[in-house]
């Protein structure tokens, strides 16, 4: 692959980080108990689903970014709650 520069890495980058994170996004969601799930009232299926939608239509990395920021923290807080596991 040879020495890779700047504008290489940033297409690298731009094509990536787009399908990567919302494939991410959803196997970190399906391996979160349902328990933290209900605990949150946040629907599982729905970020399942979300970023696989939202990514046909190339905005599955906003889904992602939102699950990362707002929802996941809060199903990581409710999984670590003693019983909840």
């Amino acid at each position: 692959m040879g020495n890779l520069g700047a504008p290489e890495l940033l297409i690298i980058l731009l094509l990536i980080v787009p399908v990567a994170l919302p494939i991410w996004a959803v196997i970190d969601a399906a391996v979160r108990p349902d328990t933290a799930w209900a605990a949150t009232g946040q629907n599982k299926i729905l970020w399942v689903v979300l970023p696989i939608v939202t990514n046909v239509l190339c905005l599955g990395w906003v889904a992602a970014i939102v699950y990362f920021a707002a929802i996941r923290p809060k199903v990581v807080a409710a999984q670590q709650q003693p019983g909840l596991a």
